[in-house]
C-alpha cells in the first residue's frame, strides 16, 4: 500500500511539473515570436549584423531592445517598437556604459539596494532604467539618460504588504 501511495505522489508531482512547463511554454510563445520578429527586422534592414542580446522594455511605449554589431563591427543598440515598425538605433560608444550607469546610480542612490539596470527608450530618449529597493522595501525606478547619465526622472512604488 505504501508503494502505491508513493508512486501516486511521484506521478502526480511529475504531471504537475510537466503541465506547468507546458503552460509556461504556451504563455511565452507569443513573446518569443515577437522577439524573433524584432531580431529579423533589425537584421534584414541592416541595423545589426549580429544580435548578441535582447530584452523587452515597457516604459511610456514598449520596445524590444537589441544589442549587437553592425557591418562596420561597431557595437550597436537597436530599439524596435512593439508595433515592429518603429526603429531607433545608436552606437554604444555614443553613450555611457553599463558600469558608468551603475557608478552614477550608486552615487545618487546611497543606502539603496540596486536590483538591476537595463536599457530602455522612453519619451524619445534612450535611458538606463535603474530598479532599486529602499530602506522601506519599496521598489523604485531611477532613469538616467544614455547619452551622458544625467537624471531624467524617478519614482517609487509603495509596498502594499505593510
Amino acid at each position: 500500500m505504501k508503494k502505491i501511495i508513493i508512486t501516486g505522489l511521484i506521478v502526480g508531482f511529475l504531471a504537475l511539473v510537466g503541465t506547468s512547463a507546458y503552460a509556461y511554454h504556451i504563455i511565452r510563445a507569443p513573446l518569443v515570436e515577437s522577439y524573433n520578429e524584432a531580431k529579423d527586422l533589425a537584421l534584414s534592414n541592416q541595423h545589426l549584423q549580429t544580435v548578441e542580446g535582447a530584452h523587452y522594455y515597457h516604459g511610456t511605449e514598449a520596445y524590444y531592445v537589441l544589442t549587437g554589431t553592425n557591418d562596420d563591427n561597431d557595437e550597436m543598440i537597436v530599439f524596435v517598437g512593439d508595433d515592429l515598425e518603429t526603429v531607433h538605433e545608436l552606437k554604444r560608444a555614443d553613450g555611457i556604459s553599463y558600469d558608468q550607469a551603475m557608478e552614477i546610480a550608486q552615487r545618487e542612490l546611497p543606502d539603496r539596494k540596486i536590483e538591476k539596470i537595463r536599457l530602455g527608450y522612453t519619451r524619445g530618449v534612450p535611458v538606463y532604467e535603474v530598479m532599486y529597493n529602499d530602506q522601506n522595501s519599496r521598489t523604485g525606478y531611477y532613469y538616467l539618460t544614455f547619452e551622458d547619465g544625467s537624471f531624467l526622472k524617478r519614482y517609487s512604488i509603495r509596498n502594499i504588504n505593510r
